[in-house]
Formats: C-alpha cells, sequence, structure tokens
C-alpha cells in the first residue's frame, strides 16, 4: 500500500483513517452546519418533519412540515410550511429524500396510483436502483487479552470513561473498526474488491438496543469482517401510504445476483487465509462463529443471511444520470421534469462507492454548493 489508502493505490491493511477530532466525530453538522448557523443566515428548526412539497405549477416552491408534538400526531404537532425564493434542496438522505418525492407524487406511478398520490411527475427511478454495502464477521475466541476485559468489568468501564471525559482519549474516543484494508480476493483481479475489518473485541450477546462496545462479551475475543466493494444487487424504497408519518418499504434485495454470492463466498474465504497466517494463528483460541468446520459455499451463504449487517452506505435510490427513465436528477442534482428542486445526498450517487460514503456524500455536498452558486448568477 502507499502512504494513503485513499490514493492512487489502496491494496493493502492499515489503521483506519477516521473523522474523529479531540475524541469527538467529526461530523458534517458539527464542522459545516454549527459555523455557518453562527452567521445568522441560516436557521435551524428541529422536530420538524417535512410531509410534501408544495408546486406553483410544474416548480416546487416550498414546503409543508409539521413540527411540534409526538411524532406523527397531528392534533399536536403545528403545520407549517417554507417558503423558497431560489429552490428546494433535498438532504433526506437515500431513504427519506425518495420518500418525500413519492409522497409529493414524483415517482414510479405503479407505487403513488394504488395508494390515491395524485401523481406530479411520473419518475420511475425514485426509489430504485438501491444500493448498500453488506458486511460480514468470523468471531474468534482469543489467547490474549482484548477490549472485552477493559470494557467488560465495572472498573474497566470507569477507567475507559474518565479517560475519555478528561483526556478525550482511549477505547471510546476510537472508532469501533481500529484496522482494516482493501484486498483482492482472487489474484487476476486488477483493483481490490474487498474492504476489511478489524475489531479488537467481540459482543455477540450485546442486548439489541445497547452500545455493543459497552456489552462486550465476557471472554476475549476479536472480529475479522468482510464486505465486498461492488455490490451488483438493486434494492428499492416505496411508500406503502399516503400518510408521511408511515415508514416507507426498504427492500435492499442483498445478494440478489450471482456475482454478489460469489463476492461474499471469496471475502470469508480471504479473511480464513488472514486467520491461518502465523501471526493470527498465535493469538486464536478456536474459531466461534460461523461454526469452524462449515466452510462450504453453502454454509457461506447461510451464515450471511443469517448474520450479515449493513454497513449503513444506503445510496443511489435517487441517482444522477441524463435519462429519466433510469436517474431522478440530472448530472447538475435537479430533479427530472421539475422545477427549482434538487437532491443533495448520497441518494444520487450513479452506483455505491466501492469503500465508506461519508466524505464522497461532503463532496457531493461541496460540489452541488458550488453548482447552486453558479445557477443562481
Amino acid at each position: 500500500m502507499g502512504q494513503d489508502y485513499n490514493g492512487a493505490e489502496m491494496e493493502g491493511a492499515t489503521a483506519y483513517q477516521v473523522n474523529i477530532r479531540g475524541g469527538v466525530r467529526a461530523s458534517t453538522a458539527r464542522c459545516y452546519l454549527r459555523p455557518a448557523m453562527r452567521r445568522g443566515n441560516v436557521e435551524v428548526l428541529t422536530r420538524a418533519h417535512v410531509t410534501r412539497l408544495l408546486f406553483e405549477g410544474e416548480r416546487v416552491a416550498g414546503v409543508e412540515f409539521r413540527r411540534g408534538g409526538a411524532t406523527g400526531a397531528a392534533t399536536e404537532a403545528e403545520t407549517r410550511t417554507a417558503r423558497a425564493r431560489a429552490e428546494v434542496i433535498l438532504a433526506g438522505g437515500a431513504i427519506n429524500s425518495p420518500q418525500l418525492l413519492q409522497l409529493s407524487g414524483i415517482g414510479p406511478a405503479e407505487v403513488l396510483r394504488p395508494l390515491g398520490v395524485e401523481i406530479r411527475r411520473e419518475a420511475p427511478a425514485v426509489g430504485r436502483h438501491l444500493q448498500d454495502h453488506l458486511g460480514l464477521y468470523i468471531l474468534y475466541r482469543a489467547r490474549v487479552p482484548t477490549l472485552n476485559q477493559v470494557l467488560g468489568p465495572w472498573p474497566g468501564r470507569l477507567r475507559v470513561g474518565l479517560q475519555y471525559l478528561l483526556l478525550r482519549s482511549g477505547p471510546l474516543a476510537m472508532s469501533i473498526n481500529h484496522a482494516g484494508g482493501f484486498a483482492r480476493t482472487r489474484p487476476k483481479l486488477k483493483r481490490p474488491d474487498a474492504q476489511l475489518y478489524f475489531q479488537p473485541l467481540s459482543y455477540t450477546r450485546a442486548p439489541v438496543g445497547s452500545r455493543p462496545l459497552m456489552r462486550p462479551d465476557p471472554f476475549p475475543g476479536f472480529q475479522l469482517g468482510v464486505s465486498p466493494c461492488r455490490p451488483t444487487s438493486r434494492g428499492e424504497i416505496a411508500i406503502r401510504s399516503a400518510d408521511p408519518f408511515e415508514p416507507p418499504a426498504i427492500r435492499p434485495n442483498y445478494l440478489a445476483t450471482d456475482e454478489d454470492r460469489q463476492a461474499m463466498i471469496d471475502g470469508m474465504r480471504l479473511l480464513w487465509r488472514l486467520a491461518d497466517q502465523p501471526s493470527l494463528q498465535a493469538v486464536i483460541d478456536e474459531q466461534i462463529s460461523p461454526a469452524d468446520g462449515a466452510r462450504t459455499d453453502a454454509a457461506i451463504l447461510a451464515h450471511a443471511r443469517d448474520t450479515a449487517w449493513t454497513v449503513f452506505h444506503p445510496s443511489c435510490s435517487c441517482r444522477m444520470g441524463t435519462d429519466p427513465s433510469q436517474s431522478a436528477v440530472d448530472p447538475r442534482l435537479r430533479v427530472h421534469g421539475v422545477g427549482g428542486l434538487r437532491v443533495v445526498d448520497a441518494s444520487v450517487f450513479p452506483c455505491v462507492t466501492s469503500a465508506n460514503t461519508n466524505v464522497p456524500t461532503i463532496m457531493v455536498a461541496e460540489r452541488a454548493a458550488e453548482m447552486i452558486l453558479e445557477d443562481a448568477q
């Protein structure tokens, strides 16, 4: 690997670069929104749920939203509108942006018409082409202590908690994936096709809804993970009701293609090749999950269907392109056939990026800001 896996060559293993500053995630809210709020020309409304776009002819002129009260409680929440002087920008992400477009009558007719939604613009690609990365872990019991022994007992939790509060350092100031990299699962490939993850802890018994980092297993354990970089499966987002508070149907359609199934099999076999190296064998006591003997293709796919997890990279559900039948927005992120409306989030990716989506989404937003200013002149 070169000096930077985000450079020309990404193949190899390394400690991950992470968006953490001073022990706190350097989120877009922290680094972009909060400084902008100090300028005085940005107003942020919280506990506000946008319910539909407002039209003037063929142009979007604003949004309607409810604010206050319990989510979805129309009797308690106040219905308000916000009018746009120039244009409306949707940044709800790959789930909520297509949902709001469909609720407002912009989407596939076969989705909207049965629900009684007035079709403002038939847009077959809105909500389609959903992509995400799917990950899979192998869990090992270790011969040496791991973070399980630090974060499990109360004295250890107290120690790392104080370390974080006082110094903003220690395990709580780090990503849960301490290391990883990118690799080719087969030598003939020209570029890496798998992203790797290493976690020096395990949390098979973490209660649902709890932070896994603070509920590790009682034994020393660690995990090796993999996610194929370029999935070919496509899913969809579709509203199930004209009610804006009804969650949409999310159909990721993971492992729908032969290519994706083979990529997951190849990724798991790569992890086993790594685990068989002397350096890792020296610290592995036993493989816990999947069962150590389950190494057939069928067993790997069964393990994937039972335990695989989203890497939380949903994208492409309002993808950009020049053909309105295959894309929702044009190359300048304007919704096809609708004036005064852009989408600026990961939903506009033509295809999912080969690794994490956080920084690419920021890059889309920065480029969109330039285009919005250019078009306003």
